[in-house]
């Protein structure tokens, strides 16, 4: 069934269960894509959810050489956020890329902060969403990294928004045959809808929905398909193991 709403995929009551800890299984087998999903890009995927809201974008800069680049064909994450949003704060732990963002590209609200380490002062504003783009498999240990943003802004945000490389892909599929892994080489985890979930749940959250973006390379018929329903500007629409992106949505 064709997912026409764009609507997100939520584990039932008793796949919680396991994700909880409430229950163990030692070959747990959970479908983890019952409808198909919009081919849209993970960063206009993300502007669609936060459109006209009030965000904190953790990790903000991405890597400092590929900014430029990024902004020239409009999937710098970041500046989509500041053009979309009511009001968009930035936080990146790398003090050259934030420079660069504030006094190159003169782009307001970015902070250098550990956000492990720092105080971060918000005030009393409330915010809708905390992004953490392609960002936690970076980290050495992504539960104590998310329990303590769920400690720190606990009550003056409302969501979460997480996205990371899905495991479960055509792209990787094909290397495994060949007994090859191709990876990012500081990423430090694979994840995959239901350890995603896992790993929020632990840390504290909750109402945990799931959606994909970002097509990865389509076998030779589905990419000539692909390309004709995109001049034609028809929607295409592919099951969970076609794309990059798992992203992540939850309540604090």
């Amino acid at each position: 069934m064709k997912n026409e709403n764009n609507c997100y995929m939520k584990f039932n009551s008793e796949i919680n269960q396991y994700i909880a800890g409430e229950k163990f299984s030692a070959a747990l087998y959970i479908p983890f894509s019952p409808h198909k999903f919009e081919d849209i890009y993970r960063a206009d995927k993300i502007i669609q959810i936060v459109k006209n809201t009030r965000v904190i974008h953790i990790g903000c800069c991405d890597h400092l050489p590929l900014i430029e680049e990024k902004i020239s064909k409009k999937r710098w994450l970041h500046k989509l956020l500041v053009e979309n949003t009511q009001k968009c704060i930035g936080i990146d732990i790398n003090q050259e890329a934030i420079d660069y963002v504030a006094n190159k590209l003169n782009i307001k609200d970015v902070y250098c902060l550990d956000i492990l380490n720092d105080n971060i002062d918000l005030g009393k504003e409330m915010w809708d969403y905390v992004i953490l783009g392609e960002l936690i498999e970076h980290v050495d240990n992504p539960v104590d990294f998310l329990q303590t943003i769920r400690q720190k802004f606990q009550g003056k945000v409302k969501k979460i928004i997480i996205t990371v490389p899905n495991a479960f892909t055509i792209f990787h599929a094909k290397y495994i045959k060949k007994n090859i892994e191709c990876i990012n080489s500081d990423h430090r985890y694979w994840f995959s809808p239901f350890t995603l979930s896992k790993i929020a749940a632990i840390s504290g959250f909750n109402n945990c929905e799931l959606t994909y973006a970002q097509t990865v390379a389509l076998p030779f018929f589905k990419a000539v398909i692909r390309y004709l329903k995109k001049k034609l500007n028809i929607k295409r629409y592919y099951t969970a193991n076609h794309f990059y992106s798992v992203i992540l949505v939850a309540d604090f």
